[in-house]
């Protein structure tokens, strides 16, 4: 396996034989080729802390040069440099997001997962709660079902479907795919 370098963001990602490696963008001060195939990236921490890479040895991104290894990180770089840049457009989109999620929270006010609805506690090894509205009908599919199983008293906490999703029925529960 060679080494890889990835954009992840706000970080390089650097995967190598030895492990893997997250450097974040804004802690590198300097990329510099140091020998004929090495580079060294300077993360500011003194030399100990610095990174260097044989552009021999990289297999992503595939580069013919060292020079061209240097400015595909450099490249790497200067897109978390504008990634952040306020506009006009990001403005509305942040805007317009906030208010999706104030309108989930105000839907889920009543949902909370503090107490359950209804809890079916018939079998001795299993246990059923039942997440909705007040006033929810039994047989509609506005329920978030959470199954407790005890097996040799290990407990496992599985939901319906695999998530807390308010889209299953009640009446269902014992049919239902829990993980």
């Amino acid at each position: 396996m060679g080494t890889e370098i990835t954009d992840k963001g706000s970080s390089l990602r650097i995967l190598t034989v030895d492990g893997e490696r997250l450097i974040l963008k804004n802690q590198i001060k300097e990329v510099e080729i140091v020998r004929d195939t090495i580079i060294k990236i300077d993360i500011g921490q003194g030399a100990l802390y610095n990174v260097f890479v044989d552009q021999t040895e990289v297999t992503i991104p595939q580069t013919q040069s060292v020079e061209e290894l240097r400015d595909k990180i450099m490249d790497f770089l200067q897109s978390a440099a504008t990634a952040g840049v306020a506009t006009e457009q990001k403005q509305i989109e942040g805007n317009l997001e906030l208010s999706n999620l104030k309108k989930d929270l105000v839907l889920l006010n009543d949902k909370l997962f503090y107490e359950p609805k209804l809890v079916d506690e018939s079998n001795a090894n299993v246990v059923y709660k039942g997440f909705a509205d007040p006033g929810a009908k039994k047989d509609e599919p506005v329920w978030a079902i959470l199954k407790i199983t005890n097996s040799k008293g290990v407990l496992s906490y599985e939901w319906s479907k695999g998530t807390k999703v308010f889209e299953n029925v009640w009446n269902n529960r014992k049919a239902l795919v829990y993980s």
